[in-house]
């Protein structure tokens, strides 16, 4: 064999009588990076619901009662006699309705880190040295 032939079997140092032959192989290296997994929205929204509340309330009422007079009756004089006029006033509780806001509950989110384990099949590459002797010793 010659020199040319040996080509890249010869080491650097161009020892014609020692070969040397790298084997090299794929070794696994895992990391780890972090990326955006999702995002949880937290919307708030106004629903109405219609409440009935029964109040008590109160009201005045007029009632008129005509009485006859028995007896002898009164004279009355012709300056009593004429138009005239009384207001008799009528009150009514009214229901008042106000609303004012109070605090229910409050919602706290948090984020927490869970650790777990996955398992990932890698296929490495291995590179193999056969050597075929056919020397005749």
């Amino acid at each position: 064999m010659t020199d040319e032939q040996r080509g890249d079997w010869l080491p650097e140092d161009g020892d014609p009588e020692e070969l040397r032959v790298e084997r090299t192989e794929e070794k696994v290296e895992v990391g780890i990076h972090e990326r955006e997994a999702g995002s949880v929205n937290v919307r708030k929204s106004v629903r109405t619901e219609r409440e009935e509340v029964r109040v008590p309330r109160r009201r005045e009422e007029v009632e008129v009662e005509r009485v006859p007079v028995e007896g002898e009756s009164k004279e009355v004089s012709d300056a009593e006699i004429g138009e005239d006029e009384f207001v008799v006033q009528v009150f009514e509780e009214e229901i008042v309705v106000s609303k004012r806001i109070v605090l229910k509950e409050e919602i706290r989110l948090r984020k927490k880190v869970v650790e777990d384990e996955e398992i990932v099949e890698v296929d490495l590459r291995k590179e193999e040295v056969e050597i075929d002797d056919q020397t005749n010793h």
